[in-house]
């Protein structure tokens, strides 16, 4: 059985990370930090596979964060939730990513690992949403 990838999730939300941490510890080896200082702690311990960035954290702390996951040997992969229309622009192998599902947000964090989710996330499509139609209409 291959190692469970490394995964530090990062936000200022407590409860998204705990929830987080919920869904992929199974999977996963999963770390947490609340705070810029708490992740570059983390990041200096020890390797990671993957860092998720949540929108919950302002455009200067992920933008921190990036430089030094950057600055690592070997450098964690970076995955940034989309915030708004405010943007990273990450390269290549890092993503920004505006998860529309919390299964749209499992199969990208499988496609940036080696973890491979059961079949019932896997196999489902992304969802895709229609407006409701409205009384007027």
């Amino acid at each position: 059985m291959p190692a469970k990838p490394a995964i530090l999730l990062i936000a200022d939300d407590p409860v998204l990370n705990r929830t987080r941490r919920l869904i992929l510890e199974k999977y996963a080896d999963v770390s947490l930090a609340g705070s810029l200082s708490e992740a570059a702690t983390l990041l200096s311990a020890r390797a990671f596979d993957l860092v998720l960035l949540c929108y919950s954290l302002s455009m200067q702390d992920c933008g921190a964060i990036v430089t030094l996951a950057h600055s690592l040997v070997p450098p964690p992969k970076v995955l940034a939730l989309a915030q708004n229309d405010q943007r990273l622009f990450l390269s290549a192998p890092d993503q920004e990513f505006s998860a529309p599902t919390p299964a749209d947000l499992l199969r990208k964090i499988a496609a940036m690992t080696s973890i491979e989710f059961p079949d019932p996330i896997a196999a489902q499509p992304p969802r895709q949403f229609r407006r409701k139609p409205s009384v007027l209409e």
